[in-house]
């Protein structure tokens, strides 16, 4: 895809799912019965292994983020908490990139020692909850 087609398509789109997303995540604080259906479920990638993913407990540490209740989100998945600065740096670099027509893919500069220190603590993070005298970093299922 061409850089004008990427952006032509943020430009139609990205407002679209901004307001689905800020509609959902309100009707989800405001509405108890909503929180019923978004239970969150099983990993997979658990139920296969018996291992812990780096995302395991993810779901329920947004939920309780949501909820005000940051003890129990860290607990859930401190990773997820500690990440989440980083996602919303890359949503507002997207939003620059659909709306600023002065800022383009190349204005985008991160350092490679950031990408791998992010990518090592994933890693490190998915080992070190699976060993047993780390259990505090498991979430409650």
């Amino acid at each position: 895809m061409t850089e004008k087609t990427v952006k032509t398509w943020l430009m139609r789109f990205l407002p679209v799912f901004t307001v689905l997303f800020l509609a959902l995540t309100y009707l989800y604080v405001v509405s108890p019965e909503l929180r019923d259906l978004v239970r969150p479920h099983q990993c997979f990638f658990n139920q296969l292994t018996g291992m812990l993913c780096p995302a395991c407990g993810g779901t329920r540490a947004m939920i309780h983020l949501l909820d005000g209740n940051i003890w129990l989100a860290l607990k859930n998945n401190a990773l997820a908490v500690f990440i989440l600065p980083l996602a919303f740096y890359s949503a507002i670099t997207v939003f620059r990139l659909a709306f600023d027509r002065r800022f383009t893919p190349a204005d985008i500069r991160v350092a490679p020692v950031w990408i791998w220190s992010v990518f090592f603590a994933v890693i490190i993070f998915w080992i070190i909850r699976n060993i047993s005298c780390f259990s505090f970093l498991s979430p409650s299922f």
